[in-house]
């Protein structure tokens, strides 16, 4: 993997300059790059295709005993429902092997992309084989990432859940009280809360994202990365940028999602055939991944910059080594 051109110097960029090295950064490393998600995608998209296989004839199955019973005007029969499910191909262990596929074996690969477009951001030479050997030792820690995020989800989501239900009983209360207020009211913290949830959703994203760069970049633990990730996107100036960051990130990551979803669509309507859709979206995930993680690296390093002083840091560094490399014996 041959090194990328110069880029400017580290600094506190807007979001256009942002976008504009992620870009530039992928273009022209795109092929290494992909390569280095290219052996993951091509196991996950067979492995993709024989879940979609199953799911789609449970769908399948479903589907026809309703339309049988429309056809003869009966509304849905729950037991005609569970006597086509048993008819149909039952469900076997290519889903739960697609997750785990997913949760457990993406890690390296992303690893090994993070590796890649760190360095090559900062004007390193990096290689397919230094890409893996160095993913290959954060491989553990990014799936440890990944349960300590897992496990944070499950409790916020306890604790979601618990403040809805007093949320509502309280808002009952105030409706049957005075009942244009309490419609009035509900509908304001209802439109609040959407929005203050998927900001908060946005940030967390990038906060795993942020730990990820965290635990390859800087070879920090599981629970120092964890804690490191959320501390840079939530707290200071981190909050605002991440929402400013992630609002563009999200934007792209649906564009995405929608012509990976329409194309496979649209292809398996056309030819009836559920491999050729898998296989659209497989490349579709191989092209976009050396964008996404570009993206994110240059944020990464962004954040470094507005909070740490990662560019004098490293100006230091490097000052220091040339000032000990021209000192006399």
């Amino acid at each position: 993997m041959s090194s990328s051109p110069p880029v400017p110097s580290l600094r506190p960029l807007g979001l256009g300059e942002l976008l504009d090295r992620a870009v530039t950064l992928c273009v022209a490393n795109f092929v290494p790059l992909s390569l280095l998600f290219l052996v993951y995608a091509i196991p996950l998209g067979i492995v993709q295709y024989f879940a979609t296989k199953d799911v789609t004839s449970v769908l399948q199955a479903i589907t026809e005993a309703l339309q049988s019973q429309a056809a003869g005007g009966k509304s849905g029969d729950p037991q005609a429902i569970q006597h086509a499910l048993a008819a149909a191909p039952s469900l076997n262990g290519w889903y739960p092997a697609l997750i785990a596929l997913m949760f457990f074996g993406g890690p390296l690969p992303t690893a090994a992309l993070i590796e890649a477009t760190s360095a090559l951001y900062l004007g390193r030479a990096s290689t397919f084989g230094d890409a893996y050997r160095a993913a290959l030792g954060r491989w553990l820690p990014l799936i440890g990432i990944n349960l300590l995020y897992l496990i944070a989800g499950v409790i916020l989501y306890i604790g979601v859940v618990l403040a809805l239900v007093v949320l509502i009983f309280g808002l009952a209360f105030v409706t049957a009280a005075v009942h244009w207020l309490g419609i009035l009211i509900a509908v304001l913290i209802g439109t609040v809360a959407l929005f203050a949830g998927i900001g908060f959703f946005i940030v967390v994203t990038l906060a795993l994202q942020v730990s990820y760069f965290t635990c390859v970049v800087e070879g920090g633990g599981p629970v120092t990365s964890f804690g490191r990730g959320i501390r840079r996107v939530f707290v200071g100036v981190g909050l605002k940028r991440s929402l400013l960051v992630g609002i563009a990130f999200f934007a792209v990551a649906l564009a995405i999602g929608i012509v990976s979803a329409f194309g496979e669509g649209a292809l398996f309507a056309a030819v009836h055939n559920s491999a050729v859709g898998v296989a659209y979206s497989t490349i579709v995930r191989i092209a976009t991944a050396a964008f996404t993680t570009a993206f994110l690296a240059i944020f990464y390093f962004d954040l470094r910059v507005r909070e740490e002083g990662l560019d004098l840091q490293l100006a230091a560094s490097a000052a220091q080594t040339q000032t000990q490399a021209l000192a006399p014996e």
